[in-house]
């Protein structure tokens, strides 16, 4: 998948869910992926849930970055 495609897929990724979330929270998080696919970097769906996620107050990016340390046993 070149990075073209990649980021289409985010888009389409993120507008499947862009009903859960306000027009400023789904602008945000398009920027969001914008600006990384400048930097050849592309999220997942899971990536995307998680930014939906910390727009809408339910969880917060170090919360992610724990889960993620505890799941592959980092200190």
């Amino acid at each position: 998948m070149n990075w073209e495609e990649s980021k289409k897929h985010s888009i389409q990724t993120l507008d499947k869910h862009k009903k859960d979330i306000s027009e400023e929270s789904y602008q945000r998080i398009l920027e969001v992926i914008g600006n990384n696919a400048l930097e050849n970097l592309f999220s997942d769906e899971e990536g995307i849930l998680n930014m939906i996620r910390i727009e809408k107050g339910e969880t917060s990016a170090d919360e992610i970055v724990a889960n993620y340390k505890k799941q592959c046993a980092v200190a």
